[in-house]
């Protein structure tokens, strides 16, 4: 295929894509992010992440190449860069919050909501770890009673420590969440979505809005909550991603600290 006049936006997932998981970009990723927007392409992120938070993230590292729209929390929220307008799309009701907090009990689990750069999670953070990657996320963690939660949310996340993923995963297997959409997108959080929401959404909005055809969206990603929007948009998945991943994608690219998207634009003469 002719990448080069069939694609008109590049929409990127954040963590294991743009930076990696030890939080650092690389000089290639920034110089495809520097061509790409001289070449006049929509450049938009999708992240798990509210967009508040997901543009901070983004501006640590990018600030010199402008985005053009942020969707957060996996495609509940929507930031227009030309205003910094965010709407919430698809909200989780207040009850299915609360319903969440009682049936996610659990001593390995955290439960926590994005309120602005508060945290709310349900009991006290001693994990460094956990507190690690709150603070590369400016969150800070604040006791919260989910029993009496009356306000709609964006998601809630189950944090954990990747070293207790196997038992946090039969756990979350035992559970009825057929209600809501529920996914990891990173080795630590697992996230708690609306029903039907997810970033395959966030591709078909933008697509809208670009007056554009979904599949003339180029998408970068490595995680499960990466997989609908790697199927709505031409999506490339990158090497670092799991291998029960990379066998349903058919484009792929090399892993994030390894010239990966700077790669497959160059090679596709998109840059």
């Amino acid at each position: 295929m002719n990448y080069k006049d069939y694609i008109k936006a590049i929409m990127f997932d954040f963590d294991g894509t743009l930076i990696d998981f030890n939080y650092q970009a690389t000089d290639y990723t920034k110089e495809a992010l520097k061509l790409l927007s001289e070449k006049g392409y929509k450049i938009v992120l999708s992240s798990g992440r509210p967009c508040y938070i997901a543009k901070k993230a983004y501006e640590q590292f990018f600030k010199e190449y402008p985005l053009d729209y942020i969707f957060g929390c996996n495609g509940s929220e929507m930031m227009d860069l030309k205003n910094n307008q965010i709407d919430l799309l698809f909200p989780l009701k207040a009850e299915i919050v609360r319903k969440i907090g009682k049936m996610l009990n659990h001593p390995k689990i955290t439960l926590g909501i994005y309120d602005g750069e508060t945290f709310l999670v349900n009991k006290e953070v001693n994990n460094p770890v956990l507190i690690d990657w709150m603070n590369a996320r400016w969150l800070t963690p604040v006791i919260y009673d989910y029993s009496i939660n009356d306000k709609d949310r964006s998601k809630v996340l189950a944090i954990s420590d990747p070293n207790d993923r196997k038992e946090v995963q039969e756990f979350l297997n035992s559970l009825d969440l057929s209600d809501v959409n529920g996914f990891f997108s990173s080795p630590i959080c697992f996230e708690i979505a609306p029903k039907g929401i997810s970033k395959g959404k966030s591709v078909e909005l933008l697509a809208d809005k670009l007056n554009i055809e979904p599949k003339q969206i180029l998408s970068f990603g490595d995680m499960e909550n990466d997989v609908d929007m790697l199927l709505t948009a031409t999506g490339v998945i990158m090497d670092n991603a799991a291998d029960e991943l990379k066998n349903i994608i058919p484009l792929h690219t090399d892993a994030v600290d390894k010239m990966g998207i700077y790669k497959f634009l160059k090679e596709n003469n998109l840059i």
